[in-house]
């Protein structure tokens, strides 16, 4: 396992790229320093961006109710990315959330999604049938050591499902994930350019036949499956991102704002979900877990995310950054542990003997007696088992 000479991104974050031992996010961030990124040129780059979007939309399909479509959860970036688009980019936006069954969505998650209709925001909830969500979860904790397959799959499927169905020309998210996070195959024409996530690691990894497995117990898999290429280009629906072009995007900035505006956080709770912002997971606890089950097959939790986006807004150093995620990393509290296991139907027992088979044996040992692994590593030094 190798570190970015720059912060706690290893080598092992699917699709990273290092050049001369610094990964893609940092040197988009050094680039940002060296050559004073002016946010303002940016801004105006991304108005233009939308005009032609827009002005081609209305040119083939006329005006629609809306602009555009802000996918929100009730967290803390969707709840700023929505204020933004309506109030800096002055356009009309309908936000679009894909809830979570009722078992898994936190109370925290309904009151700040009313919160957001409070704000005068039109909002359209979608849930997957809680029945068919809760097997997809043990079945993608199962086949792909991932908790969450099944909720990233309906979220990313589902916003430009509405959009194309509503003829709604535009689809914003927030943060850029290759130059802002270091995934390279996510990589648009330009900063702002999102219609290559197609490509992202969460819809590409064996989804295809996956799904098809449960079309043929007669599940209804269409909340899961993203659109094609040939549907986004016959309603005219682009993607873009909102992050590059975003002067002071980060967790801490955005979860500071949106509280302001109502958003209720989850304080104090960093040693119950290893969350050392206490904003992040509003909405829901499971993720919590998948959290923990990245640190144990990649090396890196959400500590480390966190971390290195502090470390290049220079808020803390390196060093500073490996003793919090040495910490924090891969925590998760027995108790949301057991509340997963009741979800999806399982015990205990069986919850860990799932979870080592994902474990990255060259990184962690697993003991005698079961339960969580060990790590073999020390944060920040580079390491070969």
């Amino acid at each position: 396992m190798e570190y970015c000479l720059k912060c706690l991104t290893t080598n092992l974050r699917p699709n990273a790229l290092f050049i001369d031992g610094v990964c893609i996010a940092c040197r988009f961030s050094e680039n940002r320093t060296q050559n004073g990124d002016n946010f303002d040129l940016k801004l105006k780059t991304l108005r233009n961006e939308i005009r032609k979007v827009l002005a081609s939309s209305r040119k083939k399909f006329g005006k629609t109710a809306y602009d555009c479509i802000v996918g929100v959860s009730g967290g803390k970036d969707s709840t700023r990315q929505a204020h933004w688009v309506r109030d800096r980019l002055g356009l009309r936006p309908l936000l679009v959330c894909v809830a979570y069954p009722p078992i898994q969505m936190s109370e925290i998650g309904a009151m700040n999604l009313s919160n957001l209709v409070d704000m005068g925001f039109d909002l359209v909830t979608c849930t997957p049938a809680p029945q068919t969500s809760a097997a997809l979860t043990l079945e993608g904790f199962k086949d792909f050591g991932n908790v969450s397959k099944a909720t990233e799959l309906a979220l990313f499927s589902t916003v430009p499902r509405v959009a194309i169905e509503m003829r709604i020309p535009l689809i914003f998210w927030g943060e850029n994930p290759a130059v802002q996070v270091g995934d390279s195959a996510v990589e648009g024409k330009n900063d702002f350019d999102g219609n290559n996530l197609r490509s992202l690691n969460t819809l590409t990894d064996g989804v295809d036949s996956w799904l098809s497995n449960f079309k043929k117990l007669g599940l209804d898999t269409s909340h899961y499956e993203y659109p094609s290429e040939q549907q986004f280009e016959l309603k005219g629906v682009q993607i873009m991102y909102l992050g590059p072009a975003w002067d002071d995007w980060s967790n801490l900035d955005n979860a500071f704002y949106a509280s302001l505006g109502g958003l209720v956080l989850r304080p104090n709770e960093e040693d119950i979900t290893g969350d050392i912002s206490n904003a992040s997971m509003l909405d829901e606890e499971f993720t919590n877990i998948n959290m923990m089950l990245k640190y144990f097959k990649y090396g890196f939790g959400r500590a480390t995310d966190i971390c290195n986006e502090n470390i290049r807004l220079g808020k803390i150093t390196r060093e500073k950054a490996v003793d919090i995620v040495t910490k924090y990393d891969g925590l998760c509290d027995e108790s949301i542990i057991s509340r997963f296991c009741k979800y999806v139907g399982i015990t205990m027992e069986e919850f860990w003997k799932i979870t080592h088979k994902w474990v990255n044996l060259s990184l962690f040992e697993i003991p005698s007696n079961g339960g969580r692994p060990v790590p073999k590593f020390h944060v920040g030094k580079n390491y070969e088992n």
